[in-house]
């Protein structure tokens, strides 16, 4: 068989990861793990965990120890590779496989589609995970596994994951988000990996599926999905493009292709100021990004790719994805563990096809959008805007919100994190009109004609009409321009709106917002306004349990058809 997890293969890589100081902070990670959790009793999965998500839309219960399980898995499976002479690691992760095999469904709950339906065939994101990391620990281990535990991989990769597949069409073959790449880069490396002799009978499924992935970015290579699905989504997609390199024996290269050219550099765009990230779409603040991926896409694309500072480096993240742990370990470079000076370097980006726009200065970095609210993992954010400096934002966009079942139906858009008015953008009316009409009143709608328009960023200025966002026939224009300067900007919207509807500029940070005579501070940025021109107020959000946000509200008097405010850092 093809070496398709290269130098994972040799004994004498492992050794020299076991030996090499430039491995050193790798190692004493996973000894870290270990003792934190590695070596814990395994956690138990229950039906009272399982069933929550499908009565009170909790997620947390049963989650948090599924990716307890597979974080020790990966864990103890690394430490097999490294310490071959350690039996208590040996036996820990035969005895999490055993439970793993054991599981009802590889699925999560919240992607399960019904409750009351025997269905532990269905494949979502974690299935394919599982089964991907079983068949590559298989591939790496089988002939030091315990004959029991290497079959009953065998059979329940076969039952759950390539039976399943070959039985079933999923819809994630024909979707333009994270879901393609992960399910079908998982499940095609299982195959490669365990059924090579059936890929000619499926490849065109993965590969349809991976051109539908690669669809959902546009010609700037922008992910809509935001910060952490591009790690999450395209990092599963160049494991497989690696692995389906090395399968057709460079036949079939899909780092050739000018759309993936495009869409590498993504991550590197995103870094603010410090580990302060871009947070549009269900995005954090701040980020981490794998060594794997980084590492290998510089190789790749050495003149448009990136590597941030190894401060902000994870191997693995909460939910022990084990694709990029182990690569995190084979495709490391120790040339890529110094910081690079043009990480840190001055940057602007503009993506015309999203409108995302990206200052990254000496003195503050910037980020604002335009696009439409019909956008993958979706925020009624249309002309919302990123202040940064000193590793966090000052005025924020909030990103992810807790995922609960409500998250992603029909309440999502009245939680801060999603809808508009978490959002430093303007709203109409009042909060007794919204009582009267619906909560939307006012506020920016959901769907793809709920847009920006006429944007046009030049040197030192970006400007868009966001009127269309808000779908009411009273809001005809608002033309919103940032003004930039060394130390800040100048924000400036112009309203074409019938009269008698009030009119409120929201500005939103992480921390409070303190009044004074024509202006507001909040943590490092000064607020200049004037205050004959509006009513100011502050309150307080619920973004997440342990974490408010601060609104800044400033009305518009009236007969004031404009807003202006200068912001200095």
């Amino acid at each position: 068989m093809k070496q398709l997890l290269g130098k994972a293969h040799d004994p004498a890589f492992w050794a020299e990861v076991r030996e090499s100081d430039v491995y050193r902070p790798l190692r004493e990670g996973l000894l870290e793990k270990w003792e934190k959790e590695g070596r814990n009793p395994i956690p138990a999965l229950n039906y009272s965990a399982y069933r929550r998500f499908h009565y009170d839309g909790d997620r947390d219960e049963y989650e948090k120890p599924y990716f307890a399980r597979r974080r020790a898995l990966d864990v103890c499976a690394l430490l097999v590779l490294i310490y071959p002479e350690n039996e208590e690691y040996m036996i820990q992760l035969m005895d999490l496989i055993y439970a793993v095999c054991d599981e009802y469904t590889w699925c999560l709950p919240a992607h399960q589609t019904e409750l009351g339906k025997n269905n532990n065939r269905h494949i979502d994101l974690f299935a394919a995970e599982t089964g991907m990391c079983l068949s590559e620990i298989y591939t790496l281990l089988s002939d030091r596994l315990e004959p029991l535990i290497a079959d009953r991989i065998r059979v329940e990769i076969d039952r759950r994951i390539i039976q399943s597949f070959l039985d079933t069409t999923f819809f994630w073959e024909r979707v333009g988000t994270n879901w393609a790449a992960v399910c079908a880069g998982s499940v095609s490396c299982t195959f490669m990996l365990m059924r090579p002799d059936l890929m000619p009978r499926v490849k065109e499924r993965f590969t349809t599926a991976m051109r539908y992935f690669l669809g959902g970015f546009g010609p700037d290579g922008v992910c809509e999905e935001g910060f952490g699905y591009w790690c999450y989504g395209f990092g599963f997609f160049t494991v497989w493009a690696d692995m389906y390199r090395t399968f057709t024996e460079g036949a079939e290269d899909w780092f050739k292709l000018d759309k993936v050219r495009a869409v590498a550099p993504f991550l590197s765009r995103m870094y603010l100021t410090e580990g302060c990230t871009v947070s549009f779409a269900d995005a954090g603040r701040t980020g981490r990004y794998s060594p794997a991926v980084l590492h290998y896409l510089k190789d790749e694309y050495p003149d448009t790719v990136v590597v941030p500072d190894p401060a902000y480096m994870e191997m693995m993240d909460a939910c022990g994805r084990w694709c990029t742990l182990l690569r995190s370990f084979t495709w490391l470079k120790a040339e890529y563990l110094t910081p690079a000076a043009e990480a840190a370097e001055e940057m602007v980006y503009y993506a015309p096809s999203v409108h995302w726009l990206v200052k990254r200065g000496k003195v503050y970095s910037f980020a604002a959008k335009g696009g439409h609210n019909a956008e993958p993992h979706n925020q009624h954010d249309i002309g919302s805007f990123i202040l940064a400096k000193n590793g966090h934002q000052i005025l924020t966009d909030p990103g992810s919100g807790v995922y609960t079942r409500q998250y992603f139906s029909g309440p999502r858009y009245t939680y801060v994190s999603c809808g508009s008015h978490g959002h430093s953008v303007p709203y109409f009316g009042t909060d007794a009109d919204r009582a009267e009409r619906g909560f939307f009143y006012g506020y920016q709608k959901d769907g793809k004609q709920f847009r920006a328009r006429d944007v046009v960023f030049e040197e030192d200025t970006f400007t868009l009409d966001i009127a269309p966002a808000y779908g009411e026939e009273f809001v005809r224009r608002v033309t919103r321009t940032f003004t930039f300067t060394e130390n800040g900007f100048t924000l400036r919207d112009e309203f074409d709106v019938d009269g008698g509807i009030p009119i409120t500029e929201r500005l939103v940070s992480l921390t409070p917002f303190e009044i004074g005579e024509g202006m507001a501070t909040t943590d490092l940025a000064t607020l200049v306004y004037d205050p004959k021109l509006y009513e100011v107020s502050t309150s307080v959000g619920d973004f997440r349990p342990d974490t408010p946000v601060y609104f800044l509200d400033l009305k518009l008097r009236e007969g004031v058809t404009a807003f202006s405010v200068t912001v200095t850092v």
